[in-house]
């Protein structure tokens, strides 16, 4: 009688095996894993410090500062900022924007500047705001409290000057009569703040984390 032997079947991989085949991909994975955790602290750490003012242009109290920026555009390119900007006074103000209703417990203050830029340099996207010696920053609103105020606080309302490339539609919205903005020009804009609070220095910028960072004079005791 002959006897039938069952023919050889592929041998099951082992747990030994697995890992040897894989070792080196294993070895790896902390090293992937520590990169991608970097990489992600950076992406984090760097929309953390753009999404505040964190690198000023500072000139002494009464002087004229220069303020250069490249800014981004919505189109992808950059535009340049390049303007001269004096802070005459900050104080209560004399005359309230009208139909502003100041709510109780603040004060309205009055920041006056003078600036000066080429009429062709884009500064319609700037913003304004004050500060304490803590920090504390009041931002300047131009629709609150009932009152409307210019959009832009650092330009002449009637001659802002030009606005960031829209690309086709800048000939439909661009009217040619437009008389230019001035060389020089100044303007006031309100800010509301809490009573008590001392304004230690006012703050302009264009696109964080630059700005031009105009310290208040210290009044006389």
């Amino acid at each position: 009688m002959s006897t039938q032997t069952a023919p050889p079947t592929a041998a099951e991989p082992s747990e030994t095996g697995w890992w040897r085949r894989n070792r080196w991909a294993l070895a790896a994975l902390p090293v992937v894993l520590a990169l991608a955790l970097v990489a992600a602290g950076d992406r984090v750490r760097t929309l953390w410090w753009e999404q505040d003012l964190r690198v000023p242009t500072s000139a002494e109290a009464g002087t004229t500062l220069d303020f250069h920026q490249r800014v981004q555009t919505g189109t992808g390119g950059t535009l340049p900022i390049d303007v001269e900007v004096h802070l005459d006074h900050v104080g209560d103000a004399t005359t309230l924007p009208d139909d502003l209703e100041l709510p109780a417990g603040t004060r309205a203050v009055q920041v006056d500047l003078t600036l000066g830029a080429d009429p062709d340099v884009v500064l319609t996207g700037c913003s304004l705001a004050v500060r304490d010696a803590a920090g504390t920053r009041y931002d300047y609103v131009s629709n609150a409290w009932g009152a409307l105020q210019p959009v832009v606080p650092c330009v002449p309302e009637d001659t802002p000057g030009p606005w960031p490339s829209l690309g086709d539609l800048d000939d439909v919205l661009t009217d040619p009569d437009d008389p230019p903005r001035p060389a020089t020009w100044s303007v006031s804009p309100v800010v509301v703040v809490p009573e008590g609070v001392d304004v230690a220095d006012v703050v302009l910028w264009w696109q964080k984390p630059q700005y031009a960072l105009l310290e208040v004079p210290s009044q006389p005791s």
